[in-house]
């Protein structure tokens, strides 16, 4: 988490320093569109310094919130660190637009872009809804269903073992997965080149791991001890 914050925190601040007056009329979106005419009513001085305290104060207070609420709740800062900046971008469309001339249809695409920013911010939460709840077993006849996000059904012939473990593989990357908070979900790389599938809240201890025919599966959950789960499902094998 304080990578990406850290990470983000700088891009939003440079990105400040990178619009100029010289520049403008190449790189700042909608005003490189305009006419010569059109450019000599807009207000580039201040809007470009509306542009600067805005991602400077942006980069300033995205590090601040997460690494702050990060010390209490890492699902939280990780929501933070997904949607604020969307909100954040919101506002900026909203209040730069006082600074360009009433051209035609610029309203209207104003009032789109803060649309898609708002739906995207739907989204981004929704995700994050899903993927911080923790996943489930049920053992339903022949078949293991791992419910929730990336989850699915595994036959009882296609896992080879069940142990208890301590911790996960080094994990390098993610390869299809999600991964914020306490939460890891999808598939990721090991540091052995293996592809894992993890269903696993950080939080716990202890960690359940299912050998299949398919690759490896790791899973815990605050929801039910994993010992119990590992009971459970010993029993529902036979074994």
């Amino acid at each position: 988490m304080i990578i990406p914050a850290i990470i983000l925190s700088l891009v939003f601040a440079s990105v400040g320093f990178l619009v100029t007056k010289n520049n403008a009329r190449y790189i700042l979106s909608g005003y490189n569109t305009m006419s010569e005419q059109q450019r000599s009513l807009v207000d580039i001085d201040g809007y470009l310094q509306f542009f600067k305290q805005f991602h400077l104060f942006l980069g300033i207070s995205v590090f601040v919130l997460v690494m702050g609420i990060c010390l209490f709740n890492a699902n939280f800062a990780a929501i933070i660190l997904g949607t604020y900046p969307l909100l954040a971008y919101c506002y900026f469309v909203l209040k730069g637009d006082r600074f360009f001339p009433d051209i035609k249809n610029r309203k209207i695409r104003t009032k789109v872009t803060v649309g898609i920013l708002f739906l995207t911010t739907c989204g981004v939460g929704y995700l994050f809804f899903n993927g911080f709840k923790n996943s489930e077993i049920l053992l339903e006849g022949n078949n293991l269903e791992i419910t929730g996000m990336y989850g699915g059904k595994i036959s009882r012939d296609k896992i080879l073992d069940v142990k208890l473990v301590d911790e996960l593989p080094k994990i390098i990357m993610k390869s299809n997965g999600f991964s914020a908070g306490d939460f890891r979900k999808g598939y990721f790389k090991t540091k052995d080149r293996k592809t894992v599938k993890l269903f696993v809240n950080k939080k716990e201890n202890q960690i359940l791991l299912l050998n299949t025919t398919e690759g490896d599966i790791y899973l815990s959950s605050s929801d039910v001890d994993s010992e119990d789960l590992f009971l459970r499902v010993k029993k529902w094998r036979g074994l």
